[in-house]
């Protein structure tokens, strides 16, 4: 809860969380903990992933030309 509070503080703000802890998911607690969290979008693919990334990137983080 902490993690998702610092990453994003305004309605405005975007991001993506990412917990790697599959006790969230398998354990009575983890579940407890998720519910606590501020409602969020889950993902449950790579190629969710790929198009959240995708849509949360700036063109000016993925310019090669800028570095």
């Amino acid at each position: 809860k902490q993690g998702a509070g610092r990453l994003i503080r305004r309605e405005t703000d975007r991001g993506i969380l990412v917990v790697c802890d599959t006790r969230l998911a398998l354990m009575g607690y983890g579940r407890k903990l998720i519910a606590a969290l501020p409602p969020m979008r889950k993902i449950n693919s790579k190629e969710e992933w790929s198009e959240t990334l995708n849509a949360l990137t700036r063109p000016s983080t993925t310019d090669p030309t800028l570095f």
